[in-house]
């Protein structure tokens, strides 16, 4: 059942309620009504006696006025309101009625003479049928009334469901970013350490080159000190005489050294 279907139910059960309250005071006012009065006269007493009674206004005239016509909504007032009396008129001793009576009804267009008064036996069977109507209307309410409540339920559920997708979508990407970022300063530690190591290479052949110069440099100073001491320990008996003097400077420079 749809939001409207039930929005006119609802709808229908106050104009139908308020219609009902109306047609008592119109017929209260009607028995009440003194002689000389018309249709409207009746109307504005029954819409004051209305608004004594339920302390508001009446608001559905347009609605009583398409629903007086129909069978339910009728004035359940008699032909004649007021009493009448048997009179003899002849010597056959037969009797006529005669009243005073008033049909306020009367003076409306288009309204239909009051129906006769129920009686106990049909009153009763209406009041059943009423009862039970009004039993299938509580039933078909109520079921309505649950309809809606689980459609409700329903609808809460959907919602808690996407809000809980939602944090979870949201949870997965905050997760994801925190992967990102730990893989990303992971990569910048390596990065750090290959440079570190490439540094350390790079010392580390620097250190060695300058070991092998020194050693070179060690080695070229010990043979040199060893050609020093082959000329200073040179035998000079077995020296020409052309060879001495060269002998003897040789010498002079390395002990000046």
């Amino acid at each position: 059942m749809t939001r409207r279907v039930v929005a006119c139910k609802k709808r229908w059960y106050k104009i139908n309620k308020a219609v009902a309250q109306f047609v008592g005071c119109y017929d209260q006012v009607s028995r009440n009504i003194r002689s000389g009065s018309n249709a409207d006269d009746v109307k504005e007493f029954a819409y004051k006696l209305y608004s004594t009674n339920y302390g508001k206004k009446f608001t559905f005239k347009r609605h009583w006025n398409m629903l007086r016509l129909e069978q339910k909504w009728r004035s359940q007032l008699p032909t004649q309101s007021g009493g009448s009396k048997r009179t003899k008129v002849s010597a056959t001793r037969a009797y006529s009625s005669s009243s005073n009576s008033e049909t306020p009804l009367a003076d409306e267009p288009g309204v239909d003479s009051p129906v006769r008064p129920q009686g106990s036996k049909k009153s009763k069977r209406k009041g059943k049928g009423k009862a039970q109507m009004s039993e299938d209307f509580s039933e078909r309410k109520s079921s309505v009334v649950k309809k809606l409540s689980l459609m409700e339920d329903f609808k809460n559920v959907r919602e808690r469901k996407l809000m809980d997708r939602k944090k979870e979508r949201e949870e997965k990407k905050e997760h994801r970013a925190k992967i990102m970022a730990i893989k990303e300063k992971e990569l910048q530690i390596q990065a750090t350490m290959k440079e570190q190591e490439l540094q350390t290479q790079r010392y580390i052949k620097e250190m060695e080159i300058k070991a092998k110069e020194r050693e070179m440099e060690r080695m070229a100073k010990e043979r040199k000190r060893e050609m020093d001491m082959k000329i200073l320990n040179a035998d000079t008996s077995t020296m020409s005489e052309k060879c001495r003097p060269l002998h003897e400077i040789a010498c002079e420079k390395i002990i000046a050294k």
